[in-house]
Parts: structure tokens; C-alpha cells; sequence
């Protein structure tokens, strides 16, 4: 704490003293002993002095007690930039005033830890849970896959039927590997794996891995990118899970005809951007800002039903841990462009 914060806090125990000190020189004045001007002052300088060598005693005192805590302040901030906890750890206390303050921190610090801990456990459960469930439930989805492929070429009525189960056994698997990512998310360190990769590559793969989507669909994607590689350094496995919600955000807001183009561009320095670009219905301006935040829809989400609200908030959340930019750029009716730029200085962000 400054001397003047200290003084502030203090200054109606500074103007009491000097009104009872003033009281007291005119009681003397009145009552004892006229008191003469040269003799009021020295009465009064030295009840100054005296209270000023009280004041800083009991600054000093105390001064130790309050830098612990301002320091304690300071890893508490950092701590929560960082997202963890930071123990407050205080000197013993000099008075009845502190320990009352100690005391008071202290337990507020056991029972946040406390209740941190039972989240962590709570979440850790959620998670284990949702792994879980996501895998049993894969087997019974290729069950389905197997079923469906065994089906094909028996007959055009036959095929017609099977072609919707596919549809739906494919958007379960795309739900599966949506809610497998989300869950993944919070452990991101321990699945993360930076790899020097060809961009090209990783999107043609991408798009490829759609196949069957985009001939349902109808929508025509293409890559424009360099003839030769672009290589970045990422996480492939990731950056193909922001890839594969771009592209099926492009294709689902797209009508039959239409193309999505991906275009790729190396930037200087070892960089690259990655743009996903549809001639589809757009986004209203004022759904743009927030296109990226958890579970919002906006108005093409609640006109096609079809939106939970994760995906982009999913692929936004895995660029900002890859040390990535995704950004979108879109006008109604014009289609939408989302670019994701990899840059080797945005490693440095990650975690």
C-alpha cells in the first residue's frame, strides 16, 4: 500500500486528533492558563510530531503484512489469466485486524479449492462419460455402415430407401465425431501433436473425406491452391476437424448447383491461410459478431433447424489453442467466406 493510500485510510483518526488536540489547547487557554501564540504553536507542533512518529510506526509495522498481500494480488491475476488457482500464502499477522483478515482469506481459499475440486471431478466424470458413450455407440453406427454398403445394387426402389438411411447413419457419424472433439477439447494438451504438414494435402483430404455428402447435396466443392506443397506447421488431426465443420457449414447452407471453393494462399515466413468460400445464403450482419460463440444459431440456424450452435464455436476454440486465426467475412444472399490464417508466430499462444 502507497503512504498516501495508508494516510487516506486513516485521516479521520488524523482530523479527531487534531480537533482533540485544538479542543484541549483551548480548555487550557480558558480554564488553567492563558496561553500565549508562541506557546499554542509549540503545543501543537510537537502533538504533530507525535502523532506523525505514531502514524509511521504503525506504518512500518504493518508494511510487510500489506506487501504479501499486494503480492499475493498479483499471482491471484496471474492465475486466473492463466486459468489455474494460485494459495495465497500471508506473513504472520502483526495485529487483531490482520488475523482477522488472514483468517477470513483462509477460509475463503479452502472453500474455493474445495468446490474447484469437486468441479474438476464433476467435469472429469462428464467427460469420461461422454468418451464412453461416443464409442459404444460407434459400434452400432458401423454396424449400420456395413449393412447399408451391403444393400447397395439391389434394386432402384431399394436404393432409394437405403441412399436416406445413409444419409442419416452419416450425420450421426459427423454428430459422433462433432461431440468426440468438444469432450477431447478440454484435455487439448494431451492430444496435441505439431507437425510440420502440406496444407494442400491436409485440405484435399478434407474435402474428400465429404464425398458422399457432397453428391447428396449437389453442391460442387473445389481446391484452388499452388501446384506445389504448402507446408505449415500444425496439428493435422485438428486442423482437419475445424476443415470438416467449415466445409459442412458451406455445404449445408448452400442449394443444389452451387460450389464451394477452398482456396489456399502461403504467406511469407512459413505462414498460410486456408479460405472456405460458398455462393450460399450468408449471414446477417448482425449474427456476424457472434457466429462464433457456443451454442448460437442465429437466424439460418433456427430457419434450417439443422444447428446446434457448437460447430463453429468447436473450430473457433481449436484455432485459438493451435495459435491460429479464423475469421469470417459474409453478405446475405452473397455467401460466406471463413479463413483460417496459420501463422508460426501463433504457436507461441498455444495452451
Amino acid at each position: 500500500m502507497r503512504p498516501r493510500d495508508y494516510l487516506l485510510d486513516r485521516l479521520p483518526l488524523i482530523l479527531g486528533f487534531a480537533v482533540a488536540l485544538l479542543f484541549l489547547l483551548l480548555v487550557v487557554h480558558l480554564a488553567v492558563a492563558r496561553l500565549r501564540a508562541v506557546d499554542a504553536g509549540y503545543l501543537l507542533l510537537l502533538g504533530a510530531v507525535s502523532g506523525a512518529v505514531c502514524l509511521l510506526v504503525d506504518h512500518q509495522r504493518q508494511r510487510p503484512f500489506r506487501k504479501a498481500v499486494a503480492r499475493a494480488l498479483g499471482a491471484d491475476r496471474e492465475a486466473d489469466a492463466k486459468n489455474g488457482f494460485a494459495l495465497l500464502q500471508l506473513p504472520p499477522a502483526k495485529s487483531r485486524e490482520q488475523r482477522a483478515l488472514a483468517e477470513l482469506l483462509t477460509h475463503s481459499q479452502r472453500s474455493a479449492l474445495e468446490a474447484l475440486q469437486r468441479h474438476r471431478r464433476s467435469a472429469e466424470e462428464h467427460r469420461a462419460f461422454v468418451d464412453l458413450w461416443v464409442h459404444h455407440m460407434k459400434t452400432p453406427l458401423a454396424v449400420l455402415e456395413v449393412t447399408v454398403q451391403q444393400q447397395d445394387g439391389q434394386g432402384q426402389d431399394a436404393d432409394s430407401e437405403w441412399r436416406s438411411v445413409r444419409e442419416e447413419v452419416d450425420e450421426l457419424g459427423r454428430g459422433l465425431e462433432l461431440m468426440l472433439a468438444a469432450s477431447r477439447l478440454e484435455r487439448f494438451e494431451l492430444d496435441l501433436r505439431l507437425v510440420t504438414v502440406d496444407l494442400v494435402g491436409v485440405v484435399r483430404a478434407s474435402v474428400n473425406e465429404l464425398r458422399r455428402a457432397w453428391i447428396r447435396s449437389g453442391v460442387f466443392p473445389s481446391v484452388d491452391a499452388p501446384s506445389g506443397p504448402v507446408e505449415v506447421e500444425t496439428d493435422p488431426k485438428w486442423l482437419q476437424v475445424v476443415l470438416r465443420q467449415l466445409l459442412t457449414n458451406a455445404m449445408k447452407y448452400s442449394e443444389a448447383g452451387q460450389k464451394v471453393t477452398v482456396g489456399i494462399r502461403p504467406l511469407g515466413g512459413g505462414g498460410a491461410t486456408v479460405s472456405v468460400s460458398d455462393d450460399g445464403i450468408g449471414i446477417p450482419p448482425e449474427d456476424v459478431p457472434r457466429v462464433f460463440d457456443r451454442f448460437f444459431t442465429g437466424a439460418n440456424g433456427r430457419r434450417t433447424k439443422a444447428s446446434t450452435g457448437m460447430g463453429l464455436f468447436l473450430a473457433a476454440e481449436v484455432c485459438r489453442r493451435l495459435g491460429h486465426e479464423l475469421s469470417v467475412e459474409s453478405r446475405v444472399g452473397q455467401g460466406s467466406t471463413f479463413t483460417v490464417e496459420l501463422r508460426p508466430e501463433g504457436i507461441h499462444r498455444l495452451l
